[in-house]
């Protein structure tokens, strides 16, 4: 009898850790990026990762001064940016694209992608809305 108890309170247990780790995983789009702060990069396309629960496009972009920056956007999941019109195609290696981006509160080389222009004027507006009301 005490043995069911107390592997029945290890699985309670394990199950509240695992799903409170998956919780805390996700995070708010305004806690890590400042709308007040947008910017305009314009670079090359270096990386893509296509994948769940967000897609990451790497770009490099030259400073002022010539010298070359690595950038890493974070945007929407796969399937939302395929409802929107951006495809994985679209993001090959080499592509020279002009983005609007939220950039990271941490001052860091990272941004949220907003919209991405590409070299022959096509634009894809990835997200829509209020940053703070996003989820």
């Amino acid at each position: 009898m005490m043995y069911r108890v107390i592997a029945v309170l290890v699985i309670v247990m394990a199950v509240a850790l695992l799903g409170s780790s998956r919780l805390s995983a996700h995070h708010s789009l305004a806690s890590q990026f400042d709308e007040g702060k947008p910017l305009t990069l314009q670079g090359v396309i270096t990386k893509v990762e296509w994948v769940n629960p967000h897609v990451w496009v790497h770009i490099d972009v030259k400073d002022t001064s010539g010298a070359v920056e690595q950038w890493v956007l974070e945007t929407l999941p796969p399937a939302t940016l395929r409802k929107g019109g951006l495809r994985s195609d679209m993001l090959g290696k080499g592509e020279t694209v002009t983005v609007l981006a939220y950039r990271a509160r941490n001052e860091s080389k990272l941004a949220f992608l907003r919209k991405i222009t590409f070299a022959d004027g096509r634009e894809v507006v990835v997200w829509v809305g209020d940053i703070k009301t996003a989820k």
